[in-house]
């Protein structure tokens, strides 16, 4: 029996094999770190966005993981073959599932270990828990620049890990240009996301120049190729004819979307906020994706003007770019409920501290985070007993963030400490020499601060062990 092409797919830690719908790995037993066999099975447990695993068994110095495939699935490995529309809707997709941002499993990105069908189905086949080999020499952000670098151009991924430059060897497109300059991830996916819509309206207007063309009235997609063809041989029916003009009028209000979608790019671009912001109602995203398009690019107030409800995502990624003093500008748009006004007031009371304000707020308020920020500014005006009486509460709704908050009065505690134990040091180098009680004294104080010293390392190691859990 002859080969298919893609029978066999490497990845970092071995090499699947597939045969019919299966698909199975061989892992050398010595690369995992379980006592009992059993401790793999959470990962049969089916998870969206992942190929089912169908048995885990150990056969002499291997462990054998098989995984059950669609009969639709293709190997992104193949992806290089399909138009630069469907490449890119599926570099999209994989963007905005951003899979590697939950930290339960770790995932393999080589497109080895990808499958898809057009036009925006994903799956990833193994993932990894703590008892399972895994190879994580690249950071996030790496990993999905060579990802989707592999979807644009057909590189090998594993050379774009190492080099992604690479892409520009024999292609100079600014959109490969677009991708290698994001900074971070948010800036990936808002790059990839224009990068679609952009792609997606080239060829929208070659169908429709081609529709022009041919003078024929149906013809934008290889649906309605389809059933003109049926048309000219007398197989429609009337109630054919009728999906006909609903698929026609579906299509046209998708290429009215592609169309908008590229100006919002456009007015972005060149910083017209308001055109944009228009140019996004017309092209049909949602409010939440307008607000989180300007938020990448840090354009808060319009963020808030796109949709007043989001106040707290947009105070929470101010907070994050440390650009807290911006919330003292933030203004909300005429109409927005009483209720968004009221919270706006409690984020300026923060960052100015009015402790007056936040004092009386502090038994009424639910919301975690700005509980969290309510504590923070407690604690950097040095007023411990609240800052104490926030963390109580916070801790009631959200453990982690009230362990988070203890572990900064903490380590606020400790770096005073620290400052004490200092000032202790530095009274009893000024004893005079003749005081026999000298030596002793400042040996007592050295002990001392050394010690408030070891206490503040461990405290600010906590604090951020706990900082990325919460997503400050």
């Amino acid at each position: 029996m002859v080969k298919k092409k893609y029978d066999l797919l490497n990845i970092e830690i071995g090499t699947f094999k597939r045969s019919n719908d299966k698909l199975s790995i061989k892992i050398d037993k010595s690369q995992f770190r379980y006592d009992s066999l059993s401790e793999l099975n959470e990962l049969k447990k089916h998870q969206e966005n992942f190929i089912d695993l169908d048995s885990i068994v150990e056969q002499e110095n291997q462990v054998i993981l098989t995984y059950k495939l669609s009969k639709n699935a293709k190997s992104l490995k193949e992806l290089i073959k399909e138009k630069k529309a469907i490449r890119t809707s599926i570099a999209k997709r994989i963007m905005n599932q951003d899979i590697l941002k939950d930290d339960t499993y770790r995932i393999s990105l080589n497109p080895a270990n990808i499958w898809y069908y057009p036009m925006n189905h994903v799956w990833y086949v193994y993932k990894a828990n703590e008892a399972m080999p895994f190879d994580d020499n690249f950071s996030p952000l790496m990993k999905y620049k060579a990802l989707v670098l592999y979807c644009l151009t057909g590189i090998a991924y594993e050379r774009l890990l190492n080099e992604p430059k690479e892409a520009l060897i024999n292609n100079q497109d600014p959109i490969v240009l677009q991708v290698l300059n994001s900074e971070n991830i948010e800036d990936l996916k808002l790059a990839i996301n224009s990068i679609d819509d952009s792609i997606s309206y080239q060829e929208w207007q070659k169908i429709d120049t081609k529709e022009k063309k041919t003078k024929r009235k149906f013809i934008i997609t290889a649906s309605s190729i389809a059933i003109v063809g049926l048309l000219l041989v007398g197989m429609v029916h009337k109630n054919d004819q009728k999906k006909l003009i609903a698929l026609e009028d579906k299509q046209k209000i998708e290429l009215t979307k592609l169309k908008y979608s590229s100006m919002v790019q456009s007015s972005l671009d060149n910083k017209n906020w308001k055109e944009a912001s228009e140019a996004m109602k017309k092209a049909g995203y949602s409010k939440e994706k307008q607000t989180q398009t300007f938020l990448s690019l840090k354009e808060y107030q319009e963020a808030i003007n796109a949709d007043p409800k989001e106040l707290n995502t947009v105070v929470n990624e101010i907070y994050k770019n440390n650009d807290e003093k911006v919330v003292l500008d933030l203004e909300l748009p005429t109409g927005t409920e009483e209720k968004i006004d009221d919270e706006l007031k409690i984020e300026k009371a923060i960052v100015s501290y009015d402790s007056e304000t936040l004092a009386s707020q502090l038994s009424f308020e639910e919301n975690k985070d700005v509980l969290l920020r309510m504590g923070q500014a407690f604690l950097e005006n040095n007023d411990m007993q609240d800052a104490q009486s926030v963390q109580t509460k916070l801790f009631g709704l959200d453990e982690t963030k009230g362990d988070y908050l203890k572990s900064m009065i903490d380590l606020k505690t400790a770096t005073n400490k620290v400052k004490d134990s200092q000032k202790k040091l530095d009274e009893a180098n000024k004893i005079d020499n003749k005081d026999k009680s000298k030596g002793d004294k400042v040996k007592v104080a050295k002990s001392n601060l050394d010690s408030a010293k070891k206490d503040e390392t461990l405290a600010k190691d906590k604090v951020d062990s706990l900082k990325n859990k919460v997503g400050a």
